[in-house]
């Protein structure tokens, strides 16, 4: 049956506010956790529609089709948004990261910061922030998805002490037993439009033949001089670099 304009009109800032309740509601953030698909069907299903029927994100924060990407609040999370291709890509496994054309959503992700940092309830800094994704066998989504929200203090004391031992070459950094062993790189900001990605699957040995193993962070650092550079941490061992952020955003962990 087809609708009518009018109908249209009437039904849809109807069913948004419902749509919107629902999905941010504790309810919803228990039911998602056991549906794969669940972050998928956001996009597919709600935020797209919504874009091209009204022009409306909800209840994405926005929706840019051109460039291919969404942005989310995770539910119930005051400061952590996710930043999702709206084209089908499962995860970090998947081949066309590595090819030219698909968005580069790390540069992206990096340049939503500023909702965690307007969500905070304190002030935050450069060295404050951090992205990540997860590998394919600790991700509870199969939808690409890039967190950004505050990352650890332990994680900033750690970069703080080793200083010096990160540089531009890839080195070791264990953060036992609070976290994982990553692989860890010094990048200048610029960086990030040569793609994360093709990165770590260039550079690591082994990692462009188990790129589901792979689990990233990106995150800022002022380095000895002040400097805005960013710091990537890998994890080959199908880790979990979500670790290295605070959802809480909290001052700091003991």
């Amino acid at each position: 049956m087809r609708v009518s304009s009018f109908a249209r009109k009437i039904h849809w800032p109807f069913a948004v506010g419902i749509i919107a309740a629902v999905w941010l509601s504790p309810t919803a953030v228990a039911y998602g956790v056991g549906e794969r698909d669940a972050l998928w069907r956001v996009v597919e299903n709600l935020c797209l529609p919504m874009h091209r029927t009204l022009g409306l994100a909800l209840p994405c924060l926005e929706v840019d089709a051109t460039q291919g990407f969404i942005v989310l609040r995770a539910p119930a999370d005051e400061t952590r948004i996710l930043v999702v291709p709206t084209a089908k890509i499962e995860g970090i496994e998947s081949p066309a990261l590595l090819r030219s054309g698909t968005p580069n959503l790390w540069s992206i992700a990096w340049s939503e910061r500023n909702r965690v940092v307007a969500s905070a309830s304190r002030s935050l800094a450069w060295a404050d922030i951090g992205m990540a994704v997860n590998s394919s066998v600790s991700r509870t989504q199969d939808q690409l998805h890039i967190h950004v929200d505050c990352i650890d203090a332990r994680l900033k004391r750690a970069l703080s002490a080793n200083v010096r031992v990160i540089s531009k070459n890839w080195s070791d950094l264990d953060l036992r037993p609070w976290a994982d062993h990553y692989r860890v790189k010094r990048i200048g900001a610029q960086e990030l439009d040569q793609g994360i990605f093709q990165m770590v699957a260039n550079e690591i040995p082994g990692a462009r033949a188990r790129m589901g193993m792979q689990s990233i962070a990106v995150v800022g650092d002022d380095g000895e001089k002040g400097d805005h550079d960013l710091v990537v941490l890998v994890n080959g061992q199908g880790g979990h670099a979500e670790e290295l952020l605070d959802h809480e955003c909290s001052k700091g962990k003991k």
